[in-house]
């Protein structure tokens, strides 16, 4: 019987199919697969006898990206509990011979073997190269990122197995660190929440971990930086590998600004020294709630259209989210602008467009008069306008304008009119119906001509009279 000798082994693990790295105790590299190599760009005489840190430094062209922190994390958590640990997607750039880092993506798995004394001896790391993968999803990556900072929004993504905390640099900012400056752990901005909160924000975490069940977690805190106290409100999702391992992600939002506003409106009740301030005061605050839900309502549908791979069912995600969009940006007019009970059409209706099209750098003309209305009567406008130039973009190869108008043409009648070569390829009979349901709302009245690219909607200065039995 042959006996296998050390030789042996490490010719067994060098021809192993699959990538594979072998770590002692101390994340020092002993051994490595042709495959491994072969991934990386390396020889053995590369990173034998070398810290796994040291053989592959982090990439100093990618600071605050790369995941080398987690990583040792990972390394560590393994050696101290004698668990494996599968590790989400990561940034590990691998340095070039010539010079340079190559970027790459990673899921790594890592494997104790215990030694004589049952305590792990060797961690086999096996990665799994998903850069193609994650490329592919840049695209759609980059405009969450978009929508969450438009949204001031922070994402987060938390293991509790391994406290492993990964956010985007919005939620350092709000804990009082330069982005990247917390480390990879969640422990340092566990230590800036109020003590009350901290406990609750704890025990909700327990329950969900409890709770097979348990998908969505939502709670408030507070964050204390010296004599300052910032209030944040958390919105998440918490997810189940196919062993039960649990991760969280979700969004943060800053909530300061509401929570002074509530105090400032519960000192006006109490003082009764002035109505009209007290009922502008409420209406601002009750477009300001209803924008901040309604854009929690576009960040769940962004992060779940990022799961969706029918094309169909995605572009139904993306016409949803513009829709929400349209009547968000009346609620953000109204509690912007000093007036609660009208929204400036001209201002809004330029910035509906641009907001809308700027992506795919449309040109569109926008002609509207000095009108203010009500936002009752703004939101179908805002709606129909969304409508006929949500799809128009990626519809045009370039050229040809877009003109949007809202004029007065008589004392008692409005006239909203958009005009486009493409605007009938845009509208489909969902759409359709939509506008037309907006202009009954508004009692308007629909005209369309030069087959369907000129849509012109009249209806009345005055809101008519409710038409009850």
């Amino acid at each position: 019987m042959h006996i296998l000798t050390s030789t042996d082994l490490v010719a067994i693990v060098q021809g192993m199919p699959q990538p594979y790295l072998i770590l002692d105790a101390d994340l020092v590299i002993v051994a490595a697969s042709n495959a491994y190599l072969a991934l990386t760009d390396r020889t053995l005489e590369d990173i034998v006898g070398r810290s796994i840190l040291e053989a592959f430094p982090e990439n100093p062209d990618a600071a605050g990206t790369v995941e080398q922190g987690p990583l040792e994390v990972s390394l560590r958590h393994v050696l101290a509990t004698g668990n494996p640990h599968e590790m989400a997607v990561i940034q590990y750039d691998i340095p070039q011979p010539g010079g340079g880092f190559m970027q790459r993506f990673w899921t790594p798995v890592h494997t104790p073997v215990a030694g004589v004394d049952g305590k792990p001896a060797f961690i086999i790391q096996s990665p799994v190269d998903v850069t193609e993968s994650v490329l592919k999803t840049r695209e759609a990556d980059a405009r969450l990122r978009v929508a969450l900072h438009a949204a001031d929004l922070a994402s987060w993504e938390y293991e509790p197995e391994t406290d492993l905390w990964r956010r985007s640099g919005a939620a350092d900012v709000m804990f009082g660190f330069e982005p990247g400056e917390g480390g990879p752990v969640a422990a340092p901005f566990f230590a800036k929440m109020h003590p009350e909160d901290l406990e609750r924000v704890r025990e909700k975490i327990a329950s969900a971990i409890a709770s097979p069940d348990h998908t969505v977690i939502n709670f408030d805190y507070r964050i204390i930086n010296g004599d300052a106290v910032r209030h944040v409100a958390s919105r998440g999702e918490v997810l189940r590998t196919s062993t039960g391992k649990i991760r969280m992600i979700g969004v943060l939002m800053d909530v300061t600004a509401d929570r002074e506003r509530e105090a400032a409106l519960s000192s006006a009740l109490e003082e009764k020294s002035d109505l009209v301030a007290q009922k502008d005061l409420l209406l601002a605050e009750v477009n300001h709630r209803v924008k901040n839900s309604l854009q929690l309502v576009i960040s769940t549908l962004r992060l779940q259209a990022r799961r969706l791979e029918e094309p169909a069912v995605a572009q139904a995600f993306d016409r949803a989210i513009s829709r929400v969009r349209a009547i968000i940006s009346v609620h953000e007019g109204l509690y912007r602008d000093q007036n609660s009970l009208a929204v400036n059409m001209a201002e809004h209706l330029d910035k509906l467009c641009r907001d809308m099209t700027v992506a795919g750098g449309e040109q569109i003309e926008i002609d509207v008069d000095e009108i203010s209305l009500p936002p009752e009567r703004a939101i179908p406008v805002s709606v129909i306008v969304s409508e006929l130039i949500h799809d128009v973009p990626q519809h045009r190869g370039g050229g040809g304008r877009i003109r949007v108008a809202l004029k007065r043409s008589s004392p008692d009648r409005y006239v909203l009119s958009i005009i486009g070569d493409e605007i009938s390829s845009s509208s489909s009979e969902l759409s359709e119906r939509l506008i037309a349901s907006m202009a009954s709302q508004i009692d308007g009245t629909i005209s369309r001509t030069d087959g369907r690219s000129s849509w012109t909607i009249t209806f009345p200065v005055e809101a008519p009279q409710c038409r009850c039995a």
